[in-house]
């Protein structure tokens, strides 16, 4: 697409604070996408059980708006590439959204030789391979047995966290169901002054903790494998042994 009036931003920091680049050009990859394999019953041949997205790839072409020459060409690529390099992209045609990933090809030897040529760098998506909301939507609810509703933005299913702090007594036993799902835990203590989080580790994946304590253990051969939602209004409801304060956050996901 053209990116005449694209702006970029890495980590927070501006892709004009280079000075004298623009961004001419932004091409978003067709995502990878991985086929979901499992056995027929009785073992004849193989059912596609689904499709995942593996990763994404946006690449971004530059160009030098000052006059240059091979120096200053190496010196901007240069500086493009250390800009580039960070985990956190943001740009002006997907509006209060990011990207999450790590810079994977820099400027050519060629591209900074060739004047005609823009200076083009590649960020890719594999953990979280889609654009999601900058800032959380959260939602909170109080007591020991509570129900009620979330409005989860996006376009593709996306994970809920959950935040629970005991305002009474420690907590033993905590059960919470979001868009049908249920992860309940037991036999834990959670007093006054700790929190229990449900939420994500740097790979996407589940997470139960009490700070730095796991509590993935503590759930029950019942609970799902996941808190994961489609965007809509999803239903939720919750369970504690003691009065709790629940805060649930989610990201909308975009595809």
């Amino acid at each position: 697409m053209p990116g005449r009036h694209i702006d970029a931003t890495m980590d927070g920091v501006a892709l004009s604070t280079i000075g004298g680049i623009i961004v001419r050009e932004v091409h978003e990859d067709a995502p990878t996408i991985e086929t979901i394999n499992g056995e027929r019953p009785g073992g004849y041949g193989q059912l596609v059980l689904g499709k995942k997205r593996q990763s994404l790839k946006v690449a971004i072409e530059c160009l030098i708006t000052e006059i240059h020459n091979l120096a200053t060409r190496t010196a901007k690529a240069e500086a493009l590439a250390k800009w580039a390099n960070g985990s956190v992209l943001e740009l002006s045609n997907h509006p209060g959204r990011v990207l999450n990933g790590y810079l994977s090809g820099e400027p050519t030897l060629g591209e900074v030789r060739d004047y005609n040529s823009p200076l083009r760098i590649e960020f890719t998506a594999d953990q979280v391979p889609y654009w999601e909301d900058k800032t959380a939507t959260t939602a909170a609810d109080s007591g020991t047995e509570e129900s009620g509703t979330l409005t989860v933005p996006g376009s593709v299913k996306t994970p809920v966290m959950v935040t629970v702090k005991p305002t009474s007594s420690t907590v033993t036993s905590f059960s919470v169901t979001v868009g049908g799902q249920t992860i309940a835990l037991t036999d834990i203590s959670v007093g006054t002054l700790q929190t229990l989080y449900i939420d994500r580790d740097e790979r996407d994946t589940l997470r139960i903790r009490r700070g730095s304590t796991s509590y993935m253990s503590y759930r029950t051969a019942a609970s799902a494998d996941d808190l994961m939602v489609s965007p809509g209004t999803v239903s939720y409801s919750f369970t504690a042994s003691a009065a709790v304060n629940v805060t649930f956050s989610f990201k909308g996901r975009w595809a």
